[in-house]
Protein backbone atom coordinates (compact mmCIF):
# COMPACT_ATOMS: atom_id res chain seq x y z
CA UNK A 1 0.00 0.00 0.00
CA UNK A 2 1.26 3.29 -1.06
CA UNK A 3 2.13 6.14 1.54
CA UNK A 4 -0.32 8.83 2.24
CA UNK A 5 0.62 12.67 2.81
CA UNK A 6 -1.76 14.91 4.70
CA UNK A 7 -0.46 18.34 4.56
CA UNK A 8 -0.61 20.31 8.47
CA UNK A 9 -3.30 23.10 8.58
CA UNK A 10 -1.31 26.46 8.25
CA UNK A 11 -1.58 30.17 8.51
CA UNK A 12 -0.76 32.15 5.37
CA UNK A 13 0.22 35.28 7.70
CA UNK A 14 2.81 32.89 9.80
CA UNK A 15 5.77 33.59 7.57
CA UNK A 16 4.67 37.64 7.90
CA UNK A 17 4.59 37.32 11.64
CA UNK A 18 7.77 35.47 11.85
CA UNK A 19 9.19 38.40 9.99
CA UNK A 20 7.47 41.02 11.83
CA UNK A 21 8.95 39.32 15.20
CA UNK A 22 12.64 39.17 13.94
CA UNK A 23 12.60 43.04 13.03
CA UNK A 24 11.33 43.48 16.99
CA UNK A 25 14.81 41.74 17.62
CA UNK A 26 17.16 43.43 14.97
CA UNK A 27 15.73 46.78 15.19
CA UNK A 28 17.21 47.89 18.82
CA UNK A 29 20.36 45.67 18.48
CA UNK A 30 21.47 47.00 15.36
CA UNK A 31 20.67 50.32 15.99
CA UNK A 32 23.48 50.47 18.46
CA UNK A 33 26.12 49.84 15.64
CA UNK A 34 24.59 52.57 13.49
CA UNK A 35 25.06 54.76 16.60
CA UNK A 36 28.02 53.59 18.32
CA UNK A 37 29.89 51.70 14.95
CA UNK A 38 31.69 48.60 14.98
CA UNK A 39 34.09 48.68 17.40
CA UNK A 40 36.22 45.56 18.19
CA UNK A 41 35.24 44.77 21.47
CA UNK A 42 33.82 41.01 21.80
CA UNK A 43 30.19 42.70 23.48
CA UNK A 44 29.80 45.09 20.68
CA UNK A 45 30.55 41.95 17.94
CA UNK A 46 27.60 40.08 20.07
CA UNK A 47 25.20 43.06 19.95
CA UNK A 48 25.54 42.30 15.84
CA UNK A 49 25.40 38.87 15.57
CA UNK A 50 23.01 37.55 18.19
CA UNK A 51 20.01 39.17 16.83
CA UNK A 52 21.00 38.14 13.24
CA UNK A 53 21.13 34.17 13.95
CA UNK A 54 17.77 34.77 16.48
CA UNK A 55 16.08 36.12 13.80
CA UNK A 56 17.20 34.04 11.08
CA UNK A 57 16.19 31.08 12.77
CA UNK A 58 12.75 32.28 13.62
CA UNK A 59 12.19 33.21 10.20
CA UNK A 60 13.40 29.59 8.44
CA UNK A 61 11.35 27.95 11.60
CA UNK A 62 7.97 29.68 10.03
CA UNK A 63 8.98 28.51 6.86
CA UNK A 64 10.42 24.82 7.33
CA UNK A 65 6.80 24.65 9.44
CA UNK A 66 4.85 25.96 6.38
CA UNK A 67 5.86 22.75 4.78
CA UNK A 68 4.99 20.06 7.26
CA UNK A 69 3.35 16.87 6.28
CA UNK A 70 2.01 13.60 8.62
CA UNK A 71 2.92 10.66 5.77
CA UNK A 72 1.18 7.57 6.53
CA UNK A 73 3.72 5.15 5.48
CA UNK A 74 3.29 1.07 5.44
CA UNK A 75 4.93 0.65 9.10
CA UNK A 76 5.22 3.93 10.72
CA UNK A 77 3.82 7.39 11.05
CA UNK A 78 6.24 10.07 9.91
CA UNK A 79 5.68 13.79 11.13
CA UNK A 80 7.99 15.58 7.81
CA UNK A 81 9.21 18.45 10.09
CA UNK A 82 12.52 19.71 8.78
CA UNK A 83 13.64 21.19 11.84
CA UNK A 84 12.61 17.66 14.24
CA UNK A 85 11.42 14.85 12.20
CA UNK A 86 9.70 12.28 13.86
CA UNK A 87 8.85 8.59 13.33
CA UNK A 88 6.07 6.85 15.20
CA UNK A 89 5.58 2.94 14.67
CA UNK A 90 2.10 2.10 14.09
CA UNK A 91 2.54 -0.40 16.65
CA UNK A 92 2.92 2.01 19.53
CA UNK A 93 -0.50 3.74 18.82
CA UNK A 94 -2.85 2.84 21.41
CA UNK A 95 -5.67 5.68 21.10
CA UNK A 96 -6.28 8.40 18.47
CA UNK A 97 -9.04 11.42 18.39
CA UNK A 98 -9.68 15.07 17.81
CA UNK A 99 -9.37 17.01 20.86
CA UNK A 100 -10.04 20.59 21.65
CA UNK A 101 -6.88 22.07 23.18
CA UNK A 102 -4.28 25.20 23.64
CA UNK A 103 -0.60 25.19 24.37
CA UNK A 104 0.35 26.94 27.90
CA UNK A 105 3.69 27.20 28.11
CA UNK A 106 7.05 25.19 26.32
CA UNK A 107 9.13 22.88 28.69
CA UNK A 108 10.93 22.59 25.94
CA UNK A 109 11.50 23.09 21.87
CA UNK A 110 10.49 25.44 20.08
CA UNK A 111 7.24 28.20 19.66
CA UNK A 112 6.87 30.72 16.77
CA UNK A 113 4.57 31.91 14.48
CA UNK A 114 3.11 28.78 12.61
CA UNK A 115 5.71 26.43 14.51
CA UNK A 116 5.05 24.53 17.79
CA UNK A 117 7.58 21.68 18.55
CA UNK A 118 8.73 20.07 21.53
CA UNK A 119 7.52 19.27 24.91
CA UNK A 120 4.32 21.40 26.27
CA UNK A 121 1.61 21.53 28.66
CA UNK A 122 -1.95 22.18 27.43
CA UNK A 123 -4.93 23.23 28.78
CA UNK A 124 -6.62 19.98 29.37
CA UNK A 125 -4.35 17.14 28.26
CA UNK A 126 -1.49 18.06 30.64
CA UNK A 127 1.91 17.70 29.15
CA UNK A 128 2.05 16.68 25.23
CA UNK A 129 5.03 16.51 22.81
CA UNK A 130 3.56 18.59 19.96
CA UNK A 131 4.45 18.67 16.06
CA UNK A 132 1.75 21.29 15.18
CA UNK A 133 1.33 24.58 13.24
CA UNK A 134 -1.11 26.33 15.62
CA UNK A 135 -0.95 26.81 19.40
CA UNK A 136 -4.67 26.62 19.81
CA UNK A 137 -8.19 24.97 18.47
CA UNK A 138 -8.67 21.15 16.69
CA UNK A 139 -5.75 18.83 17.18
CA UNK A 140 -5.07 15.40 16.48
CA UNK A 141 -4.03 13.63 19.90
CA UNK A 142 -1.80 10.41 19.45
CA UNK A 143 -1.97 8.51 22.62
CA UNK A 144 1.15 5.45 22.70
CA UNK A 145 1.75 2.37 24.72
CA UNK A 146 4.01 3.88 27.33
CA UNK A 147 1.20 6.54 28.29
CA UNK A 148 3.34 9.62 26.19
CA UNK A 149 0.92 11.89 23.48
CA UNK A 150 1.89 13.33 21.03
CA UNK A 151 -0.25 16.55 19.22
CA UNK A 152 -0.53 17.09 15.48
CA UNK A 153 -2.47 19.35 12.91
CA UNK A 154 -3.17 18.31 10.22
CA UNK A 155 -5.19 20.41 7.69
CA UNK A 156 -8.00 17.45 7.68
CA UNK A 157 -8.28 15.62 10.98
CA UNK A 158 -11.31 13.38 9.95
CA UNK A 159 -9.83 12.49 6.77
CA UNK A 160 -6.66 11.45 8.37
CA UNK A 161 -8.40 9.40 10.99
CA UNK A 162 -9.64 7.11 8.37
CA UNK A 163 -6.57 7.08 6.85
CA UNK A 164 -4.96 6.07 9.72
CA UNK A 165 -7.29 3.22 10.79
CA UNK A 166 -7.07 1.76 8.02
CA UNK A 167 -3.16 1.16 8.90
CA UNK A 168 -3.72 0.18 12.48
CA UNK A 169 -6.38 -0.14 15.13
CA UNK A 170 -6.73 2.10 17.94
CA UNK A 171 -9.13 3.66 20.30
CA UNK A 172 -10.33 6.90 21.44
CA UNK A 173 -7.78 8.23 23.55
CA UNK A 174 -8.47 8.75 27.73
CA UNK A 175 -8.64 12.15 28.96
CA UNK A 176 -7.81 12.50 32.69
CA UNK A 177 -8.34 14.88 35.22
CA UNK A 178 -5.42 17.67 34.89
CA UNK A 179 -3.97 20.28 37.26
CA UNK A 180 -3.54 23.77 36.92
CA UNK A 181 0.06 24.65 36.54
CA UNK A 182 1.89 26.41 39.33
CA UNK A 183 2.46 30.04 38.63
CA UNK A 184 5.24 31.67 39.33
CA UNK A 185 3.88 35.28 40.59
CA UNK A 186 6.43 35.89 42.94
CA UNK A 187 9.18 35.23 40.46
CA UNK A 188 7.46 36.92 37.62
CA UNK A 189 6.59 40.09 39.12
CA UNK A 190 10.66 39.90 40.57
CA UNK A 191 11.85 39.57 37.18
CA UNK A 192 9.56 42.14 35.69
CA UNK A 193 10.45 44.45 38.32
CA UNK A 194 14.49 43.98 37.86
CA UNK A 195 14.31 45.01 34.07
CA UNK A 196 12.64 47.63 34.53
CA UNK A 197 14.61 49.03 37.21
CA UNK A 198 17.68 48.34 35.31
CA UNK A 199 15.82 50.21 32.32
CA UNK A 200 14.91 52.87 34.60
CA UNK A 201 18.81 53.33 35.70
CA UNK A 202 19.67 53.83 31.81
CA UNK A 203 17.22 56.02 31.65
CA UNK A 204 18.09 57.96 34.97
CA UNK A 205 21.76 58.06 34.01
CA UNK A 206 20.65 59.83 30.36
CA UNK A 207 18.53 62.56 32.13
CA UNK A 208 21.54 63.77 34.26
CA UNK A 209 24.08 63.54 31.47
CA UNK A 210 21.96 64.98 28.67
CA UNK A 211 21.74 68.69 30.27
CA UNK A 212 25.06 68.86 30.10
CA UNK A 213 26.34 67.54 26.63
CA UNK A 214 26.94 69.54 24.02
CA UNK A 215 24.47 69.79 20.72
CA UNK A 216 26.86 67.94 18.74
CA UNK A 217 27.88 64.80 20.46
CA UNK A 218 30.06 61.50 18.40
CA UNK A 219 27.56 59.67 17.37
CA UNK A 220 29.23 56.68 15.49
CA UNK A 221 33.13 54.88 15.84
CA UNK A 222 35.26 53.31 13.80
CA UNK A 223 36.60 50.27 15.01
CA UNK A 224 39.56 51.87 16.42
CA UNK A 225 37.19 53.24 18.79
CA UNK A 226 37.53 56.90 17.29
CA UNK A 227 34.72 58.92 16.42
CA UNK A 228 33.99 58.73 12.67
CA UNK A 229 30.59 60.88 12.79
CA UNK A 230 29.05 63.36 14.63
CA UNK A 231 25.55 64.40 15.03
CA UNK A 232 22.85 66.11 17.30
CA UNK A 233 22.62 64.72 20.98
CA UNK A 234 18.89 63.99 20.19
CA UNK A 235 20.07 61.24 18.80
CA UNK A 236 21.07 59.66 22.33
CA UNK A 237 17.69 60.30 23.18
CA UNK A 238 16.50 58.08 20.00
CA UNK A 239 18.33 55.42 21.42
CA UNK A 240 16.90 55.17 24.83
CA UNK A 241 13.32 55.66 23.16
CA UNK A 242 14.34 52.30 20.96
CA UNK A 243 15.00 50.53 24.43
CA UNK A 244 11.61 50.93 25.67
CA UNK A 245 11.13 47.97 23.81
CA UNK A 246 13.16 45.54 25.76
CA UNK A 247 10.87 46.15 29.41
CA UNK A 248 7.79 46.65 27.35
CA UNK A 249 8.16 42.80 25.62
CA UNK A 250 9.69 41.54 28.54
CA UNK A 251 6.54 42.24 30.53
CA UNK A 252 3.82 41.13 27.78
CA UNK A 253 6.16 37.43 27.63
CA UNK A 254 6.87 37.00 31.46
CA UNK A 255 3.03 37.85 32.24
CA UNK A 256 1.63 35.83 29.80
CA UNK A 257 3.55 33.27 30.04
CA UNK A 258 6.53 33.37 32.12
CA UNK A 259 3.99 32.73 35.03
CA UNK A 260 3.93 29.20 34.83
CA UNK A 261 7.54 28.76 33.50
CA UNK A 262 10.36 29.41 35.77
CA UNK A 263 13.49 28.57 33.43
CA UNK A 264 11.28 30.99 30.72
CA UNK A 265 11.70 34.01 33.27
CA UNK A 266 15.40 33.68 33.82
CA UNK A 267 15.86 33.40 30.27
CA UNK A 268 13.93 36.60 29.14
CA UNK A 269 15.40 38.22 32.05
CA UNK A 270 19.27 37.36 30.71
CA UNK A 271 18.17 38.45 26.84
CA UNK A 272 16.45 41.73 27.77
CA UNK A 273 19.16 42.93 30.79
CA UNK A 274 22.17 42.07 27.88
CA UNK A 275 20.12 44.02 25.52
CA UNK A 276 19.79 47.41 28.13
CA UNK A 277 23.47 46.83 29.04
CA UNK A 278 24.81 47.06 25.53
CA UNK A 279 22.71 50.07 25.35
CA UNK A 280 23.97 51.48 28.33
CA UNK A 281 27.25 51.00 26.65
CA UNK A 282 26.42 52.73 23.59
CA UNK A 283 24.91 56.25 25.73
CA UNK A 284 28.60 55.90 27.67
CA UNK A 285 30.22 55.70 24.85
CA UNK A 286 28.93 58.38 23.26
CA UNK A 287 29.62 60.54 26.49
CA UNK A 288 33.02 59.54 27.56
CA UNK A 289 34.20 60.52 23.71
CA UNK A 290 33.48 63.78 23.98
Amino acid sequence: MMSRSFPAGRSGNSIWWAIAFALLIDIPFLSILYFVGGRSEPLMLLAAIFPLVISGLIVYSAYAAGKMDYILGESELKIGFPLSPLRVSYGRIKGAGKVDTSLSFRLFGGSLPGAHWGMFTTSNLGSVQVCATRYKGTFVLLELQDGSKILISPLEPDTFLVALREKTSFVAPIFADVGVPIRERRLTAVQVGVVTIAWLALVGYVAVIYPGLPEVIPVHFGFDGVPNRYGSKVEMLILVALSTLFPTLNAFFALKFGKYNRGLNVFLAVVFLLAICLFAVAVNQMASAI
